[in-house]
């Protein structure tokens, strides 16, 4: 058995009657009951009462006759649905745009109500089995509350329009975005599977809105009216996605429409509730998930932001973060894509055939600073075992059982048997002659004192003088240096000219190794042609 309690006041024929306090109870004991009673006389200094809840007249009556009298304003004639029973449904006294009713027998004894928004009344009570049709469901609600009726918009142009003319925000009508006509931030979210829930006042003007995606009823941040917003969506049986960590899941289609005027630019919105979107052929989708958890080679967009536009980005896995995806090449070796940030720092350019490769897959050629990659040098290339170093395979010549590079093959027989050294010193001499270092160099800052001497002593000392460019001054490439042979002819020049050759060619030197050491990059091949006999 329960107790409620009772205020006593006259009922103007010099009699007292109870009238029910909603605000408390009902108890379970009636000590509970009389010790609140006592209590609430004192603070409120009327007499109040506990009563039993078997021993209390029809409540039934009551609100029959408030509704007949008018003191309870019934529901609208617009609201054609069954009357709940015992519910005596009528429009809250404190809140006309909520519906108050008797929730059961207990709150009936004790006169109080419960108030919810027409739509979530509709959901509880009318959509137990079947749902009503959204366009009768909508007439309910306006009838009820005019600025709760709830409007979707779905279409590009309608939900520009919403954004417009709506409640203010960093997408409404009253910015600009530079270059973007005829286009819209917000028009991406007209795809089909989004939309963006909207209200309006009296004057129908729209009051607020937000972003949802009606088959998912989930909804995000609200601006304008803000709380009469959500409570709205959540009537309509929408879940609240706004807040710390809660982003729309995966798989809503947005439009890819490419800025009309800056180049790999997206028009896209500023997100609130959306962690980012991921390109999917023809248009993008929500994504809910970190950069490092995106297949490689994913292409995505994280925000607008207020500009309206963002470039396209894509997860470089070499700088494990997010780069602008129109940077990144195919690296070879490891078989990924990379950003330009990346392969400039750990990857090279492999002469032979273009490709970019990983630095771990290069393969350093006689040339200094020509590279190739593993791959292509074990197709194309070839170590040879006297000059050790790697050459083209184009260059070396089979001599017996020997494979050696051409520019040493004159130094083994048709077998494959190195010269007698004072033979190969015999050769040398004949063919190249003798030229000063010194003449070559000039007064630079890596002169050393050298002398006269045959090539081979030349290759050597030269080396080691400038560190930079190897030359075997045989017509080959070098560090972009090219010299036809001039020590050929030398035999047949008197001194003068040999002097002015040396000069020559050491002003050609000096000019392409000054270049490169400034500039620290390759020069254009330069190709000796001093003709002395002219």
């Amino acid at each position: 058995m329960s107790f409620y309690l009772v205020r006593l006041e006259p009922d103007g024929a010099g009699a007292m009657k109870d009238v029910p306090i909603p605000d408390y109870g009902p108890y379970d004991k009636g000590s509970e009951a009389a010790k609140a009673a006592k209590t609430l006389t004192e603070e409120r200094g009327y007499k109040v009462q506990p009563r039993r809840m078997a021993q209390a007249p029809d409540w039934r009556g009551r609100q029959q006759e408030r509704l007949a009298s008018g003191a309870l304003k019934a529901l609208p004639e617009a609201w054609d649905l069954v009357p709940i029973k015992d519910h005596f449904a009528h429009l809250c006294p404190r809140d006309p745009s909520k519906i108050a009713f008797t929730e059961n027998d207990e709150h009936g004894t004790i006169d109080r109500t419960t108030s919810l928004n027409p739509g979530r009344y509709i959901t509880r009570f009318y959509e137990t089995e079947d749902k009503i049709p959204d366009a009768h469901r909508r007439k309910l609600i306006a009838a009820i509350d005019p600025n709760g009726e709830i409007f979707f918009a779905f279409s590009p142009e309608e939900i520009v329009r919403i954004y417009k003319e709506g409640p203010g925000s960093c997408m409404d009508g009253k910015h600009t975005f530079e270059g973007m006509d005829p286009h819209w931030p917000t028009e991406p979210y007209g795809a089909g599977d989004l939309a963006v829930a909207y209200t309006k006042n009296a004057e129908g003007r729209i009051q607020s809105r937000c972003l949802c995606w009606p088959e998912k009823k989930i909804f995000g941040r609200c601006y304008g009216d803000i709380q009469r917003m959500i409570a709205a969506m959540k009537a309509e049986g929408y879940t609240y996605y706004h807040g710390d960590n809660i982003r729309f899941p995966d798989g809503a289609k947005l439009l890819k429409i490419e800025h009309p005027e800056r180049r790999w630019e997206y028009v896209m919105p500023y997100f609130d509730d959306i962690e980012m979107v991921i390109l999917n052929g023809d248009h993008f989708e929500t994504y809910n998930g970190t950069l490092a958890s995106l297949p490689l080679g994913t292409k995505y967009i994280s925000c607008g932001g207020s500009a309206g536009r963002s470039l396209l980005y894509q997860y470089c896995p070499k700088m494990r973060s997010g780069q602008p995806a129109h940077t990144f090449k195919h690296i070879h070796g490891v078989e990924q894509e990379w950003s330009s940030q990346a392969y400039q720092s750990y990857a090279f350019t492999c002469r032979g055939s273009g490709k970019l490769y990983a630095n771990e897959f290069k393969v350093s050629m006689a040339t200094p600073g020509v590279y190739w990659g593993h791959n292509y040098f074990a197709e194309h290339g070839e170590h040879c075992a006297v000059t050790k170093k790697n050459h083209p395979k184009t260059e070396m010549v089979q001599k017996g059982d020997r494979r050696v590079h051409n520019s040493v093959e004159w130094r083994f027989d048709a077998d494959g048997k190195e010269l007698p050294a004072k033979k190969i010193k015999a050769i040398e001499e004949e063919r190249w002659g003798t030229v000063s270092i010194g003449d070559l160099i000039g007064e630079k800052p890596w002169r050393r004192d050298m002398r006269y001497m045959g090539k081979s002593r030349f290759e050597r000392e030269y080396n080691a003088v400038t560190n930079t460019v190897e030359s075997r001054i045989t017509g080959q490439h070098y560090d972009q240096v090219i010299i036809d042979d001039p020590f050929v002819a030398a035999p047949q020049l008197d001194p003068r000219q040999q002097q002015e050759m040396a000069r020559y060619m050491g002003d050609l030197v000096d000019r392409q190794l000054r270049d490169q050491m400034l500039r620290g990059l390759p020069e254009p091949a330069a190709r000796y042609d001093y003709d002395p006999t002219r």
